[in-house]
């Protein structure tokens, strides 16, 4: 009867939605959004870029290819987050987004150019 009481407890404790916030490169203010955290990072982008035309928010994208863009922990974080990578192991609910880009100079606060 233990063992059931601890699998109860365990299943109970298991969140079945995170609460994202992701800001996409010059835009106004983070997306806000609900997703599983079994999802994979590349499932974040997608839905994040899906999300931000819906809403209409501004800048315009020049494309919403997810696999054309780079997601990470944060604007001054050069490295992005492996696409595969389950949501649920990253220890944070709070990224930047940007648009992968392999044939300009950018900005040292801006998100660094051909990190495939």
């Amino acid at each position: 009867m233990l063992s059931n009481q601890s699998e109860v407890v365990d299943s109970v404790r298991m969140a079945t939605k995170f609460l994202m916030n992701v800001t996409v490169e010059r835009s106004f203010g983070p997306i806000h959004l609900m997703i599983s955290p079994e999802s994979t990072v590349m499932d974040l982008v997608q839905m994040a870029l899906n999300l931000y035309v819906k809403e209409g928010r501004r800048p315009l994208l020049q494309f919403t290819d997810p696999t054309g863009f780079e997601l990470h922990y944060s604007l001054y974080n050069f490295d992005c987050l492996d696409p595969e990578e389950k949501l649920k192991n990253l220890g944070s609910r709070n990224f930047f987004l940007c648009a992968r880009s392999t044939k300009r100079i950018l900005p040292a606060w801006s998100c660094r150019s051909g990190n495939n």
